[in-house]
């Protein structure tokens, strides 16, 4: 009868030395650099051609460059400082740049204020020369696109305010440029 039961006996396999394994990988996994490792996997791209074989032409933009013509000082209108934290928000405190200038230039157009900025974006939405073929929908003409350029030493505010104007000149695809150069 005993090798009956031990034929009958179910067969438990020890899970001790699986879950060692995967401790240990666990352990390996949190340990590595993935850059490392990264920069040792060989990768085939493509050096020069992207994947669609056809070519795309370069479509004609609109170019609005915004240049510094003077940084300006910052005042803190509600105290504060360089450094200085509010003691409510745990943040510093906000500043008003006093005496920042700056320069768009619409195109080749230079000019100083967002009113005239704005007022040149109409003038050219309203005249026929800038409409483009529509890529997407062929046989069909758009808005040429607008391309905001920041050079160095802008602010987010400046690039947001001509961004604004340029929307409410109807432009309707707006890029931004970069990689103009650090200040």
């Amino acid at each position: 009868m005993s090798a009956l039961d031990d034929a009958q006996e179910e067969v438990k396999p020890d899970m001790t030395p699986m879950i060692d394994v995967v401790f240990l990988m666990i352990i390996f996994f949190i340990c590595i650099d993935f850059k490392v490792l990264e920069s040792k996997l060989p990768a085939f791209l493509p050096k020069d051609k992207g994947s669609s074989p056809t070519v795309a032409p370069p479509q004609e933009q609109l170019s609005v460059k915004i240049y510094v013509e003077a940084a300006g000082q910052p005042t803190w209108p509600n105290g504060g400082g360089v450094g200085v934290l509010n003691p409510t928000t745990k943040r510093p405190y906000r500043y008003v740049l006093q005496g920042h200038k700056i320069r768009w230039e619409v195109g080749p157009k230079p000019l100083y204020n967002l009113a005239d900025v704005k007022a040149e974006l109409v003038r050219i939405r309203k005249d026929p020369n800038s409409m483009v073929p529509d890529v997407s929908k062929p046989g069909t003409k758009k808005l040429l696109p607008c391309v905001i350029e920041a050079y160095p030493g802008t602010f987010y505010d400046d690039v947001a305010k001509t961004a604004d104007v340029c929307n409410e000149a109807e432009f309707t695809e707006i890029n931004f440029g970069g990689g103009l150069g650090a200040k």
